[in-house]
Parts: C-alpha cells; sequence; structure tokens
C-alpha cells in the first residue's frame, strides 16, 4: 500500500478524514479484529450503552468518555493514531508495521531528548528541512537494514 502524506491529498481528490473519523476507523477495525461484541463491550464498562453504538461510530459521533474508554480498553496506541491520521492521513496504516516501527522511533527520540535534555535545554535555532529530511533518511535506511537481517536470520532458519 502506497501511504500519502496529508498534503498529498489534494493531488488525488479524496480529503482527509477528521481525527475523530480516522480514530473511530481505527476503534471499529480493532473491534471487529478480536471479534469483541457489543455485550461485551458495555459489560467491561467500554462503551455507555450498545442501541446505537454501531451507527455512532460509523457517524464518528462518540462522546469523549466512549472514546477514552474505548482507546484505554483496546490498548490503541496514541502515537500510531497520529503517525497514521496526521502524517499518513490513513487510518489503515495504524496497522501496518511502517506505523508501530515510527510509533517506537518517536517513542526512543524522546527518550534520547531526555537523556540529553542539559545539550538541548538551550536557545539554538529549529533544524533546516534539509537536516530533518537527511535525518529522517537515515532513520528509513536503519528501518531498511534492520528488515534485510530479520528476513536473513528467518532464511538462515529454514
Amino acid at each position: 500500500m502506497t501511504m500519502l502524506a496529508r498534503n498529498d491529498y489534494a493531488d488525488c481528490g479524496s480529503p482527509p478524514m477528521t481525527l475523530m473519523q480516522g480514530l473511530c476507523a481505527i476503534i471499529a477495525r480493532e473491534i471487529g479484529r478480536r471479534d469483541l461484541s457489543l455485550r461485551h463491550l458495555c459489560e467491561a464498562g467500554a462503551i455507555r450503552r450498545r442501541q446505537g453504538f454501531r451507527e455512532r461510530l460509523a457517524a464518528a459521533t462518540l462522546c469523549s468518555q466512549e472514546i477514552d474508554a474505548l482507546v484505554r480498553y483496546l490498548e490503541i496506541d496514541p502515537v500510531r493514531v497520529v503517525i497514521a491520521l496526521e502524517v499518513f492521513g490513513d487510518s489503515e496504516s495504524y496497522f501496518e508495521t511502517l506505523g508501530l516501527n515510527l510509533s517506537n522511533v518517536c517513542r526512543a527520540l524522546k527518550g534520547a531528548a531526555e537523556r540529553h535534555e542539559a545539550a538541548l535545554d538551550c536557545a539554538f535555532e529549529p533544524m533546516r528541512p534539509g537536516l530533518c529530511a537527511a535525518i529522517a533518511d537515515r532513520i528509513c535506511q536503519a528501518l531498511v537494514a534492520h528488515h534485510a537481517r530479520v528476513e536473513e536470520a528467518r532464511s538462515a532458519a529454514l
């Protein structure tokens, strides 16, 4: 699947979904993937009531308490949600390995920033877009190299 950046949708004529629509699509897919009944979700306290839930989910009109409860109960990763919806503009990318890997890289970046807090806690200029692109290329090269090592190990195990 080709993933598009949010601003690429202007070229293909399909408007991006709202955050609420995207999150509800992720929730719906996760409920389906786990084959959870509405009775189960209600008994678990993830939804207030079963009546009209599927319609409200499809229309992305769930209340914030239900969204919060469902995200917690389904263990939906908010960083992956943001990457899927805001970076790629596609709720399906939440379920792809690239989205998982990028959310893990973001968490690792936070940890690195905390470890280097003293050096980063000064007034310095924002990075140029070219430098950001170069860093992103290095991260992607590392992901590709990791995948190649995993595939090589799988092949050797056969």
